[in-house]
């Protein structure tokens, strides 16, 4: 896991970019997540997850769902599971999506290949018409090489 400075240094770079943000000792809704995915979220993000509560925030090209525990329309913990066949899509691959596209586009952008490595997971847009179509290939851009470099994308407020 990433030391506790460099994951509040990712948190003050949330901040700057807009996101209302702060400490929270707990965060259940996120440890119930991961019980519905079976699986663990990416370490770095979890760590920043179960430390920080944000609202949506634009981050490079990505818009974050927020981490309010609060089940509104952009939280993280709630998001997961609102598309019924998407959603477990991306379970069932491990890809954990942690927002959209800025341009308001349904792609899903997810840490992809990172759950149960040692090595930070690369940020991914996928085609969400592949996905829904069941085509054999779903196109996927990488936006990122970790949550580190994407969230390095933000422009100071």
């Amino acid at each position: 896991m990433k030391s506790a400075g460099a994951i509040d240094e990712i948190a003050e770079r949330l901040r700057r970019a807009g996101a209302e943000i702060r400490r929270v000792a707990t965060a259940p809704w996120i440890e119930d997540a991961e019980l519905r995915l079976g699986f663990k979220f990416p370490r770095t993000f979890r760590a920043l997850v179960m430390q920080y509560a944000f609202s949506s925030v634009d981050v490079g090209p990505v818009t974050l769902f927020a981490n309010q525990g609060d089940g509104g329309e952009d939280d993280l913990a709630s998001r997961l599971f609102r598309d019924p066949f998407m959603s477990p899509w991306l379970a069932a691959r491990q890809l954990v999506q942690i927002g959209l596209p800025a341009t308001g586009n349904y792609d899903p952008v997810c840490l992809e290949g990172g759950v149960s490595s040692a090595h930070e997971p690369v940020v991914v847009r996928l085609d969400h018409e592949d996905i829904l179509q069941e085509r054999p290939k779903v196109h996927r851009a990488i936006l990122a090489q970790s949550f580190i470099a994407l969230v390095g994308q933000a422009q100071d407020a």
